[in-house]
């Protein structure tokens, strides 16, 4: 219990504390906004409110029957297009933020802060905060006794397996996480090459890292590959970004402010 606690408490250091610790760096290193920031995450919350009405759309037309598909391919239709339309929809938002709200944000440092927002909150919503309710219930009954409780006995069987979950999951977990936020900087990064270089196929590009990304993923999960190869394959594909960032010079970002001063 002791080891499995340190892991989650660790994870929800990187889930929750990364973002808000990397936006507080910037904000005193390079002087971003945190308007900025902000923008990012409301760009991801828009991009969620899109996705959950389309999605509902769709699932209305199911249940009418306008179209017709089986159980399980009504289940593969609806992530394929869970993750498309967040993918589009996310290059597209972000780009319309940048270009039309007149605030400047087609910049470096305001593209990173854009992402960092974006990759951030999803984050702390699809993971850290999740995390965080889990493990206080984890702990407030870690000395349940499953003859005396009045916890409904799914519930008790559901906490005893909790406890039994390898540490590596959530650490795993955690570092999908990091790949994950550095592809959403990175392919924030790729929509400011629109405005740089004044070419859209930019868009193209930061829709295709992110595909590719999430999809490989997504995909990989859904086949049932073991969870260490895909953690595995995260940690590749945020090499991989990391590379693009650095041919992008966005690491230039860490020498901005001295270079206004």
């Amino acid at each position: 219990m002791i080891v499995l606690s340190i892991s989650i408490v660790i994870a929800l250091l990187i889930t929750i504390g990364l973002p808000l610790l990397a936006g507080v760096w910037l904000n005193r290193k390079t002087g971003l906004s945190w308007r900025v920031i902000i923008y990012g995450i409301m760009a991801y919350l828009i991009v969620q409110i899109l996705v959950t009405l389309l999605l509902n759309g769709f699932s209305a037309l199911v249940q009418n029957q306008v179209i017709t598909l089986s159980d399980q391919s009504l289940e593969n239709v609806q992530i394929f297009l869970s993750v498309f339309l967040g993918i589009l929809l996310g290059v597209l938002v972000r780009w319309a933020g940048m270009k039309f709200l007149k605030e400047g944000l087609t910049t470096l440092k305001s593209a990173i802060g854009i992402g960092l927002g974006y990759g951030g909150i999803e984050s702390i919503m699809l993971v850290g905060l999740p995390l965080l309710t889990t493990f206080i219930t984890m702990l407030s009954n870690i000395n349940i006794n499953p003859e005396t409780t009045t916890l409904d006995p799914a519930i008790v069987t559901q906490i005893e397996e909790l406890w039994q979950v390898s540490f590596l999951v959530p650490l795993a977990g955690s570092l999908e996480r990091i790949a994950s936020f550095v592809m959403h900087i990175t392919v924030t990064v790729l929509i400011l090459q629109v405005f740089r270089k004044n070419k859209p196929l930019w868009l193209g590009a930061a829709f295709g890292v992110e595909l590719l990304v999430t999809g490989l993923v997504v995909g990989l999960s859904e086949m049932g590959v073991d969870y260490g190869w895909v953690i595995l394959v995260s940690l590749i594909l945020m090499a991989g970004n990391l590379f693009l960032l650095y041919k992008l010079d966005a690491f230039d970002i860490i020498h901005l402010k001295k270079a206004i001063e």
